[in-house]
């Protein structure tokens, strides 16, 4: 019987390679153009709470390819996870950087401080991931779980983790009247007023959001109130799913031609994201985050 020939994986000539790169960047681009509409931008808002382990340009880049995407990881990540993708499955095809170790003029590798090698990018490359609906194997921990709607209860000591990161930045926090509006922040007296009519997780909602106001700096940068507001309840919306408050029915802006151009919408998106994910990496380490359902929609 003769041998069985190795499965070598086919290399790409460098057109290929640039053709395929290309392409790559073209389904980025129209993705970035999405965002300036109120349904592209709320598609990014819901799913950036499933999808934090990616850039913004290659959430994008899924989302334009799979909008359905739930849990997304290369082949070898779900290997590792316990499943496998199936035969015959698309990739999704985003960005990943090409990285190479920092030399000095004597070829010695380069170091950070602490004893971390040095990488540089010259680069980037098209690599194919794949999400959970693409895959079989055992459920995963997080399968069990899902966002809770808003019903009035907001998670235990979350309110208190979010006033703790006010406070920590020099301001007080108030419950009393705020009409018309639901909160505010005075950026003057350092303060921060929550209504003191909502329930309960509507206020903590709010008070997510003037924390964002702070962390964006909207008392010093130079963006029209509009943005302000965009930029604060979109990170509310991110925060809040990813602790399992639903409140995307409530309060993610309808910002259809809110943006002059997509370069703006994309400044804004990154903005958004970088400040969602500090304010839950900060929650993190007194507030449950529960894990989304990953089944397939």
């Amino acid at each position: 019987m003769a041998p069985r020939k190795k499965n070598r994986r086919r290399q790409l000539t460098p057109e290929q390679r640039q053709e395929r790169l290309q392409a790559a960047y073209d389904t980025l681009s129209d993705a970035v153009e999405k965002l300036t509409t109120a349904d592209g931008w709320q598609q990014m808002i819901t799913r950036r709470a499933w999808l934090r382990r990616y850039s913004l340009g290659n959430l994008l880049m899924i989302l334009a390819q799979r909008e359905d995407a739930t849990d997304v990881r290369s082949y070898n990540d779900w290997r590792a996870a316990g499943r496998h993708v199936r035969k015959g499955e698309r990739g999704i095809r985003i960005l990943a950087p090409l990285r190479y170790r920092e030399r000095d003029e004597d070829d010695t590798p380069l170091t950070n401080p602490g004893g971390a090698p040095r990488y540089r990018v010259r680069g980037f490359t098209v690599v194919s991931v794949f999400d959970i609906s693409q895959t079989d194997g055992p459920p995963l921990p997080e399968d069990t779980h899902g966002p809770r709607l808003l019903d009035g209860a907001a998670p235990a000591r979350l309110w208190d983790a979010i006033a703790d990161q006010i406070t920590g930045r020099g301001y007080t926090i108030e419950r009393d009247t705020t009409a018309p509006a639901n909160g505010w922040v005075r950026f003057d007296t350092r303060t921060v007023r929550v209504s003191d009519t909502l329930p309960h997780a509507h206020a903590v909602k709010t008070l997510v959001h003037e924390l964002a106001h702070i962390w964006c700096e909207h008392d010093t940068r130079d963006v029209p109130r509009k943005v302000c507001e965009i930029e604060a309840e979109s990170v509310a919306c991110l925060v809040c799913s990813l602790v399992g408050l639903d409140s995307l029915p409530y309060s993610v802006p309808y910002v259809a031609g809110w943006a002059k151009d997509a370069d703006t919408a994309r400044t804004t998106a990154e903005r958004v994201l970088t400040v969602a994910d500090a304010i839950a990496d900060a929650l993190s380490a007194t507030v449950a985050m529960p894990a989304p359902d990953t089944a397939p929609a």
